[in-house]
């Protein structure tokens, strides 16, 4: 009995240093970027609560008008979706897992938030990083106030894309720009 437990503790060593030695490291998951028919989506400042929320639209090739714009300079946006169900007619991204900042090919989804922000008499899209030693990006802007919900126009250098996981594009979009355009 007494030899029992002294082997139990070196089975137990000996199993938890093999798996220490011979498991493969758990690898980051890598993401591509595919680029998209722009005309497809509109990129939105929406009202939420006391300020802005982002609000990424895509409209569905050959479905109900997903939303509907007028006015120049804001431009602004009468989010049709809200009025019917829009299942197979419309995405709708309204938070981070619908969408991230994508940087020089780099996923930045956990090191940017993306917020609306007013300044200069307008609302501008920034990515604020989590380390607060870094500057905000400006990724765009609506060129103007108003009322309800405004379009956001991407600055030089910004595009939008899909996210590619193993081969297959998701329906998680990025803001893809590269470090040169907001130097």
């Amino acid at each position: 009995m007494k030899l029992l437990f002294p082997l139990k503790v070196l089975g137990l060593s000996a199993s938890i240093v093999a798996t220490l030695l011979f498991s493969r490291p758990t690898q980051a998951v890598s993401f591509k970027e595919q680029s998209v028919d722009r005309s497809n989506f509109v990129v939105v400042a929406a009202p939420y609560r006391h300020g802005y929320n982002l609000m990424i639209l895509e409209q569905i090739p050959g479905q109900r008008k997903c939303w509907s714009e007028s006015g120049v300079n804001p431009v602004f946006i009468d989010p049709l979706l809200l009025n019917f169900d829009f299942t197979n007619a419309c995405k709708r991204s309204v938070d981070s897992n619908g969408y991230s900042m994508r940087l020089d090919g780099r996923d930045y989804g956990m090191d940017y938030l993306l917020n609306i922000v007013e300044k200069n008499g307008e609302l501008q899209l920034v990515a604020t990083s989590r380390d607060s030693n870094k500057p905000d990006i400006l990724i765009g802007k609506t060129n103007g106030r108003g009322p309800g919900s405004l379009k956001i126009f991407l600055n030089p250098g910004w595009r939008l894309t899909k996210r590619i996981y193993e081969g297959t594009t998701t329906g998680h979009v990025y803001l893809s720009g590269n470090s040169i355009a907001h130097n």
